[in-house]
């Protein structure tokens, strides 16, 4: 009878021990949730042909946008989960639409229990959701900066706006998670405070456009030039680098285009070694559309590491010559005959002293000095990694791609 009593005691004290780490550890790891809603983000999504600002096509955007005159002692808390995705970020921007702050996945530390997943760390919990948060505030406060992961906006600029990122989503538009919860709250008293929900009709403003329409008359031989652009206006994220050129389509165009590609990862654990994160091409129209994509995963790189991309009409034989040849063929879809191709590199490993920055080559003047039309070609400044191409006729084209092998080693 003792024996049994002990024995009782013993299991009791074992199951008293067991219940109060298993409470202590989910009272740790307990994450009290934000007063926040997901409603005030307005979507854009990459695959979307009405979104302005050239989206890429395999990215999907959220925007935040607040009026700092009518509410101007405003923070923003925001929580969400790590999404599974190339990339994910966070851009705050100005009045003049360019990112004065940003974040990325890596440097985003996760909450109390979580995990960063990519950073490959090793979950040690039995938490179901990886979660973050993220703190937006003006320059001039200070009480947050002991905090993880905050961003500072400019104070009496007009415009305040946030975006947030997913590059190439895995499980749908969302990443496989939810969108983060925002509470916008009152800087003194930290109460919430309600702001309008962001118009998904954001548009780029005619300033802007008739920068692009300017830029139409660049294309003055059959040679096709990459430069650097002015970002102002376009939302530009703060961890790519980019170059684009402006196509003048005729019915009987076909456009060779071809350029070698940093390396870039297949997985979170390629991160640390790749020379990029991401590298796409994107055709769009003069008034910042977006029409196609194709990203590194699906260039046919050649042995060198070349991509060769064809774009022209969507006919079979066009096609099929393209493919046979081991490119990307890319049908020309745009409702008119003005096409901009901008080519991006996220996250570029050794910033400006790496061979293949875009961002070497400077950025043209072209209102003021035509000459840059020439010299400011990328092509000058990081050689094979900048894309450059040859426009010809569909015959030439299939005949033997314009003599486009032998000019493009020119």
């Amino acid at each position: 009878m003792k024996n049994t009593y002990f024995v009782l005691i013993t299991l009791a004290t074992i199951l008293l021990v067991v219940f109060n780490t298993g409470f202590n550890k989910i009272k740790q790891c307990d994450i009290t949730p934000i007063n926040g809603t997901d409603a005030y983000w307005a979507e854009f999504l990459g695959h979307d042909q009405t979104v302005d600002f050239w989206p890429d096509e395999y990215v999907n955007y959220w925007a935040v946008l607040v009026n700092q005159n009518d509410f101007p002692n405003v923070g923003f808390k925001i929580q969400g989960e790590f999404p599974e995705a190339r990339y994910f970020s966070y851009n705050v921007y100005g009045e003049d639409r360019n990112s004065t702050a940003s974040i990325f996945d890596t440097q985003i530390k996760a909450e109390n229990c979580s995990i960063n997943p990519f950073n490959n760390q090793e979950k040690e919990t039995s938490v179901d959701k990886n979660l973050y948060t993220l703190y937006v505030v003006p320059e001039s406060v200070s009480e947050f900066d002991t905090k993880d992961n905050v961003l500072k906006f400019i104070e009496g600029e007009e415009e305040i706006g946030i975006i947030l990122r997913y590059y190439v989503p895995a499980g749908g538009d969302l990443a496989g998670v939810d969108l983060p919860k925002i509470e916008v709250f009152d800087l003194d008293s930290k109460e919430s405070v309600t702001i309008p929900k962001t118009s998904n009709l954001l548009m780029v403003t005619p300033q802007v456009i008739g920068r692009i329409d300017a830029a139409y008359s660049l294309q003055i031989d059959n040679k096709v030039r990459f430069y650097r652009g002015d970002p102002t206006g376009l939302y530009p994220n703060e961890d790519n680098q980019y170059v684009r050129t402006f196509l003048n389509y005729d019915d009987d165009d076909v456009y060779v285009i071809r350029w070698k590609v940093p390396t870039f990862p297949k997985n979170s654990s390629e991160f640390e070694n790749a020379e990029v994160r991401y590298s796409s091409m994107n055709l769009g129209d003069n008034i910042t559309n977006n029409f196609d994509g194709i990203y590194d995963t699906q260039y046919k790189l050649d042995k060198d590491g070349f991509v060769t991309l064809v774009i022209a009409d969507e006919i079979p034989e066009l096609r099929e010559k393209a493919e046979t040849a081991g490119y990307n063929f890319m049908p020309w879809t745009l409702p008119g005959n003005k096409g901009y191709l901008i080519y991006r590199n996220l996250l570029t490993k050794g910033g400006m002293t790496a061979p293949y920055s875009l961002n070497k080559a400077p950025m043209p003047s072209f209102a003021t000095n035509r000459s840059h039309v020439i010299t400011h070609d990328a092509k000058n400044y990081i050689g094979v990694y900048a894309p450059n191409g040859l426009r010809m006729t569909k015959n030439e084209y299939l005949a033997d791609f314009g003599g486009f092998n032998d000019k493009f080693r020119e």
